[in-house]
């Protein structure tokens, strides 16, 4: 699923050019061309000051360079890796968590329900239903057919030049996503509605992984939780989730997914962001006090905030008053 949710084909060519980028970024916030340089010049050098006899290791000045400081935000992309590993070390049950939400056993927290259900038995108690309804939905194809195909390998997008920690957020949100989406699919092994009943025709190749949940659903979900705490969607942060709903609901629309696996990938992506933003009670000198567990992304989503304020006025603008 290499971009939000991009068909298996460019997983391989998206961990390449993922590869690439910690030598093409300039400035981590865009592509520029490779630079290659000559093989002529070291024919010129003279090899007798090489290695340097004041310092034939190098440690002098391998220990200075040790403490260049790097750029804060040097590629989004590979960044989100070192998130990734600090979700992981401080929530080694995650899966339990996140299958928990999904199947009603958290109280319903992640569903958001007084009355939580098991959705992994949901599908199997309604997927007679659930077939119809997708079979239903694709007399929307013809009108949302350019909308899913660009959805489809979108990537979502926030100016990196002026919000690099609301960027790095975006790719946070969906490369923890991928990786934990991957992971329930294959906990699962749900077949896809096409499998199923030949009968549903996808609009699009259908991906070679299982479908329950959904990885749209849950990436899309994620970014527009980690938006809204960023402040980002204004007075409205409901858009943020009409559009999350809105490319779920395509991927039904275009074949690809039950109604349900929608359900399961928001749910999954509530717990998710439960346990990124989870605090713990530890004891300093005596003292209760609270900590983050992921204190490294919590304090870039402070960044994303503060870029979110910054773009603020200071004070509400008279329109009144000018003429």
């Amino acid at each position: 699923m290499g971009r939000l949710g991009g068909a298996d084909q460019d997983q391989d060519q998206d961990q390449d050019q993922d590869q690439d980028q910690d030598q093409d970024q300039s400035h981590g916030t865009g592509r520029r061309r490779t630079v290659q340089n000559s093989g002529v010049f070291a024919t010129l050098l003279e090899s007798e000051r090489f290695p340097d006899p004041r310092d034939p290791d190098y440690k002098e000045v391998q220990g200075r360079v040790n403490q260049l400081r790097y750029r804060q935000f040097w590629n989004p992309e590979l960044q989100a890796y070192v998130y990734i590993d600090e979700f992981l070390r401080a929530n080694p049950d995650w899966q339990a968590k996140l299958t928990a939400g999904i199947e009603g056993r958290d109280g319903g927290k992640a569903q958001g329900r007084e009355k939580p259900v098991d959705l992994r038995q949901k599908l199997d108690d309604e997927r007679g239903a659930q077939l119809r309804r997708i079979l239903e939905l694709s007399d929307e194809r013809d009108k949302r057919y350019t909308e899913i195909i660009d959805q489809h390998g979108a990537e979502g997008e926030i100016d990196p030049a002026s919000n690099p920690a609301t960027h790095q957020l975006i790719r946070i949100a969906r490369r923890l996503g991928e990786h934990v989406v991957m992971c329930l699919k294959e906990h699962y092994h749900m077949g896809r509605p096409s499998q199923v009943l030949p009968a549903i025709m996808p609009m699009i190749e259908v991906p070679a992984h299982p479908t329950f949940p959904a990885g749209h659903a849950l990436q899309s979900h994620l970014i527009s939780l980690c938006l809204k705490a960023a402040g980002r969607g204004g007075s409205q942060p409901e858009m943020l989730f009409h559009l999350s709903r809105r490319v779920a609901q395509n991927r039904v629309i275009a074949g690809l997914h039950y109604p349900v696996d929608n359900e399961a990938g928001v749910a999954a992506a509530e717990a998710c962001f439960a346990l990124l933003t989870e605090t713990e009670q530890t004891e300093e000198q005596g003292t209760r006090v609270k900590k983050e567990k992921c204190p490294v992304f919590n304090r870039l989503l402070k960044a994303a905030s503060a870029e979110s304020n910054r773009e603020l006025l200071d004070r509400p603008r008279d329109y009144a008053s000018k003429s």
